[in-house]
C-alpha cells in the first residue's frame, strides 16, 4: 500500500486543497453572515417602522383606537404578525391567536423577540413549522403589544446556503484528494521510471537515458538536462579513454627509442663520444615526454579552472611583435617567411602567458608542417567588441572533415605522421580560447594553406 503522503507531489496538492477549501469557507461564511444580517435588518426596520406607526395610532386615538387599527390589520393581507394581549397575557387582538406558542417565546436585545409556531394536521402530526421575529412593545404598563414577521422562508434560505457551502467544501475536498491520488501515480509513475533508470545508469550502463515525454514540464525538463549531463560525461569518458590510449601509444614510443639507443650502445663496445652521442638523444626524448606532460598539463588546468589565471590588459599589438622575434631566427632557418600585419594597438583583457603560448603554438604549427617557401603570416584587428588575431600559412591546410577533429587532443593528421610533435598544439589553443569565451575558426586559405581565426572578447 503506497503512503501517499510520502510523496511530495500529494502534500503539495493536499495542502492547496485545504488552503482553498478554507479560502472558499471564509469568503461563503462572511456571505452568509452579511446575508443573514440584511435579511435581519430589512425585518426589524419594517416592523420598527410598523411599531411607530401603531404608536401614533394610540398616542391619537388610545386603547380604543389601537385595537381597532390592528384587527383592522388582522382582517386584511398583511406580511405582519400581530398579538396584543393585556396584562395578564389575555389574547386582546390580532392574527395570531395560538398563546400557547408564545411561551416559548426568546427575548433578545432591545425589544426583539423570537418564536415559532407548529402545523399540525388533524390526527396531530405536524405539518410545517413556522419561525418568526419581530419586536415586544409594553403600553403604559397595562398592553402587551409583538409586531413581527414570518422569517420562515429566510431561515429556509440560510439553512439551504449553509447545507450548500458545506456539501460543496466537501466535494472540493474529496475531487482534489481523487485528482492528488491521480497525478501523484503519474508522477510516480516517471519518478520510479527514473530511478530504474539511474540504478541501471549506476550500475555501469552509461548508454541508458533518462525516459522523456512530451510534456514541457519541470520533471521532463530535469530529465532532459540529466541526459545532456550524461551525454557529456560519456564523452568526456570516451575522451579519458581516447587521451589513455594516445598517452601510452605516444609514449610507447620514445621510450622504446630511448631503450633501443642504450642497448645498442651497451652491446657495441663504444667510445666517449658515442656515449655522449647517445646521452644526448636520450635527453631529447625525455624533454618530449616532458613536453607532452606540461601541454596536457596546461591543458588539464585550463580546461578545468584548477588554478587562477588572472587577466591584464595586454597591447596585441607589441605581444604579437615580441612573439614574432622570438620565431625569426627559426624561420629563416627554415627558409619560411614570417610577417607581421599588425598596424594599430589593440587592447584587451586577457591572460598573456596563455594568448602568447596559443599564437606560438600556431606559428609554430605553420613552420612546422608548411611546405618549402612558406609565408606565415600573424595579424589583428578590431571587430565590434572582439579582438580577431589570425595566423595564416602557405602550406597544405587541413581538410575540411578534419578540422574540427584536430582540435581534440593528441590527434595527428596522416600528413604529419613523419614530423615530430604531441598533437596537442590546437588543442591547447581552444582551452585559451574557451577561458577567455571566444571562438576559434580554421578557414582555407587562397591559393592553399590553412587560416586560423582566434576571436577573443576585449572585456
Amino acid at each position: 500500500m503506497i503512503n501517499l503522503f510520502r510523496l511530495t507531489s500529494f502534500r503539495i496538492i493536499f495542502i492547496y486543497i485545504i488552503l482553498l477549501t478554507l479560502s472558499i469557507g471564509l469568503v461563503a461564511f462572511y456571505l452568509y453572515w452579511s446575508t443573514s444580517r440584511d435579511f435581519q435588518m430589512r425585518v426589524d426596520d419594517e416592523i420598527i417602522q410598523e411599531s411607530t406607526r401603531l404608536s401614533q395610532v394610540y398616542k391619537r386615538y388610545k386603547e380604543v383606537g389601537l385595537i381597532r387599527e390592528i384587527q383592522y390589520l388582522s382582517r386584511t393581507p398583511n406580511p405582519n404578525l400581530y398579538i396584543l394581549r393585556d396584562s395578564n397575557n389575555k389574547f386582546i387582538a390580532g392574527n395570531f391567536s395560538d398563546t400557547d406558542s408564545l411561551w416559548n417565546l426568546k427575548r433578545l436585545d432591545e425589544g426583539g423577540v423570537l418564536f415559532s409556531f407548529e402545523k399540525k394536521n388533524n390526527n396531530g402530526e405536524i405539518i410545517r413549522k413556522y419561525y418568526f421575529r419581530g419586536k415586544e412593545f409594553i403600553v403604559r404598563n397595562k398592553y402587551n403589544l409583538i409586531v413581527a414577521r414570518d422569517v420562515s422562508y429566510e431561515n429556509y434560505l440560510k439553512e439551504r446556503f449553509f447545507n450548500t457551502i458545506l456539501s460543496t467544501s466537501l466535494l472540493i475536498i474529496f475531487l482534489g484528494l481523487l485528482g492528488g491520488y491521480v497525478l501523484s501515480r503519474n508522477f510516480l509513475n516517471r519518478i520510479s521510471a527514473i530511478n530504474k533508470t539511474s540504478l541501471e545508469i549506476m550500475d555501469g550502463d552509461l548508454s541508458m537515458r533518462l525516459p522523456t515525454s512530451s510534456n514541457n514540464d519541470e520533471l521532463n525538463q530535469l530529465s532532459l538536462n540529466l541526459n545532456n549531463m550524461l551525454d557529456r560525461l560519456n564523452k568526456l569518458m570516451i575522451g579519458m579513454k581516447d587521451v589513455s590510449d594516445n598517452i601510452a601509444h605516444d609514449l610507447r614510443t620514445p621510450l622504446n627509442k630511448i631503450r633501443t639507443n642504450l642497448e645498442v650502445t651497451l652491446m657495441s663496445n663504444p667510445d666517449l663520444d658515442s656515449y655522449q652521442e647517445t646521452l644526448k638523444e636520450v635527453i631529447e626524448d625525455v624533454d618530449g615526454v616532458i613536453n607532452t606532460f606540461n601541454s596536457l598539463l596546461a591543458i588539464s588546468r585550463v580546461d578545468s579552472g584548477s588554478v587562477s589565471l588572472k587577466k591584464e590588459k595586454i597591447n596585441i599589438k607589441s605581444l604579437i611583435e615580441d612573439i614574432i622575434d622570438l620565431w625569426e631566427p627559426l624561420s629563416e632557418e627554415k627558409g619560411v617567411v614570417l610577417n607581421n600585419e599588425c598596424k594599430i594597438d589593440l587592447y584587451l583583457a586577457g591572460n598573456k602567458n596563455l594568448i602568447s603560448q596559443a599564437i606560438s603554438n600556431l606559428i609554430d604549427n605553420s613552420i612546422k608542417y608548411g611546405s618549402d617557401k612558406n609565408i606565415v603570416n600573424v595579424g589583428s584587428k578590431k571587430n565590434k567588441d572582439n579582438i580577431i588575431i589570425w595566423v595564416s600559412d602557405t602550406g597544405p591546410g587541413i581538410q575540411d572533415e578534419d578540422k574540427e577533429k584536430v582540435l581534440d587532443r593528441f590527434v595527428r593528421l596522416d600528413t604529419s605522421r613523419n614530423t615530430t610533435g604531441t598533437g596537442l598544439g590546437l588543442s591547447l589553443v581552444a582551452s585559451m580560447i574557451k577561458f577567455h569565451k571566444g571562438n576559434i575558426e580554421l578557414l582555407d586559405a587562397k591559393p592553399k594553406g590553412l587560416i586560423v581565426k582566434l576571436q577573443i572578447p576585449t572585456q
